[in-house]
């Protein structure tokens, strides 16, 4: 595979997944599968200028544990203010599965109490994890969008997130697949010399 750095892909909002409410009684108020074991995002790679569908490995040995060991913020929709103060809760632990990377949350203070109910009812009941990649490996086959996968990766927080990907960038896929297969049936040529021109203006008299 091929390698790239981190600095090549600048998306951080890397995840979106499941929220599983749980009873009252224990040290946290819902479990969220943060990282399904398969997974993967559309997302845009502008200095290639090219989509490609982004994977993050979830075992073990490619997740950087370190914020997770302190336990990551939880806000609501990736807000830009991370402060303290847009703080609604916060993880409790993880456990990695067949399912992918579990974490347990709880609730903070300064979580709306309608927003606590719409967890527990089950409408309000995906997340997003967000985080830094420090190392991908990039698998390319023709005809279709290359695959970064994250072998070694950071979470940071997680996010309410409500809203699915934008489903009208998968137009633009399907455009991104379309002009790369172009690309590798058609190569492109290497523009003609002075001295070819001049030849073939010789030719023609």
């Amino acid at each position: 595979m091929e390698k790239i750095k981190e600095e090549e892909v600048k998306d951080n909002r890397i995840c979106r997944a499941l929220i599983e409410p749980q009873p009252e009684g224990l040290d946290y108020d819902f479990i969220a599968v943060a990282v399904p074991a398969e997974n993967g995002q559309i997302n845009y790679n502008w200095r290639d200028d090219e989509y490609y569908n982004q994977v993050l490995r979830t075992a073990p040995e490619n997740i950087n544990t370190n914020r997770l060991d302190s336990g990551l913020p939880l806000f609501d929709n990736h807000v830009y203010d991370k402060s303290a103060l847009n703080t609604l809760g916060i993880t409790k632990g993880y456990e990695f599965t067949e399912r992918g990377l579990e974490v347990k949350c709880k609730f903070g203070n300064r979580a709306d109490i309608a927003l606590v109910n719409d967890v527990k009812d089950g409408i309000v009941k995906t997340v997003s994890i967000e985080g830094s990649i420090q190392k991908y490996e990039v698998e390319r086959k023709m005809g279709e969008l290359p695959v970064y996968f994250a072998t070694i990766w950071t979470p940071e927080s997680l996010s309410f997130a409500p809203v699915p990907n934008d489903i009208g960038a998968q137009i633009e896929v399907q455009r991104a697949i379309k002009k790369q297969l172009k690309k590798e049936i058609e190569p492109e040529q290497e523009p003609e010399s002075k001295t070819d021109n001049y030849k073939k203006l010789i030719d023609k008299f």
